[in-house]
């Protein structure tokens, strides 16, 4: 008998530890679930108030939405979009490779993106609200409303001041635009012959945001709500 209860107490100790591994392994979480529709968290559906840790990757379906809280900061997909999430300091790396992601950068806890293998991050010390979309292979589309963000790509490297739309080719030719865009009063900033990137200001930076709904996702950073309010 006393042999038959030292197995089982060996058999569940190495059952809670065996559970307990994960959890051990993942550290302290990156950041909370604050909003949740139409979402997943690795490859289980998302729901507010699950914590999120580095390495994990979230996205969302036709018509769903994502937010994470990392510290004071933010992170936002919308929908057909996904991410993955990496720790940097005391801030966060968001590597996009569908869709479109909507970052409430905070001071103390800076926010980067790395998308197409350019990366975008805060420029100097302060807050940003930005939008970037994966408008096409190799175009993108970056909305600067508060802050000016950093653009680097291989050896390109430009300070993208708030206030803007900008639409960024990527190792494209001299003019990308097709002949209906280059009508509708886009304007050229820049264009590098090294890199090939060619730089246009397509729209005031409130327009691009307020289209996408940022300042609802943004309010939302506060608490958790509810996984099926649309």
């Amino acid at each position: 008998m006393h042999v038959l209860r030292g197995v089982l107490a060996l058999s569940l100790f190495v059952s809670l530890g065996a559970y307990n591994l994960p959890l051990c392994a993942g550290g302290k979480p990156l950041g909370i679930l604050t909003i949740a529709y139409g979402a997943h968290l690795n490859a289980s559906d998302a729901f507010a108030g699950l914590s999120i840790f580095e390495g994990e990757r979230v996205s969302t379906d036709p018509n769903g939405k994502i937010g994470v809280r990392i510290g004071a900061s933010v992170v936002t997909l919308g929908e057909q979009s996904g991410a993955t999430l990496q720790r940097t300091g005391d801030g966060a790396h968001v590597d996009l490779d569908a869709g479109s992601v909507y970052l409430w950068s905070a001071e103390s806890n800076p926010l980067e993106a790395h998308v197409e293998g350019a990366l975008l991050r805060p420029h100097g010390a302060h807050h940003v609200q930005a939008q970037i979309l994966m408008f096409a292979p190799k175009t993108l589309q970056i909305t600067a409303r508060q802050g000016s963000l950093e653009f680097s790509y291989h050896a390109e490297f430009r300070v993208l001041p708030e206030g803007q739309t900008y639409r960024i080719y990527l190792e494209s030719e001299d003019d990308p635009r097709s002949a209906s865009e280059a009508g509708n009063g886009t304007q050229k900033v820049g264009m590098s012959s090294a890199a090939k990137v060619a730089y246009f200001i397509v729209a005031g930076a409130g327009t691009g945001l307020a289209a996408s709904g940022i300042h609802d996702l943004i309010r939302s950073n506060s608490g958790v709500e509810s996984p099926a309010k649309p």
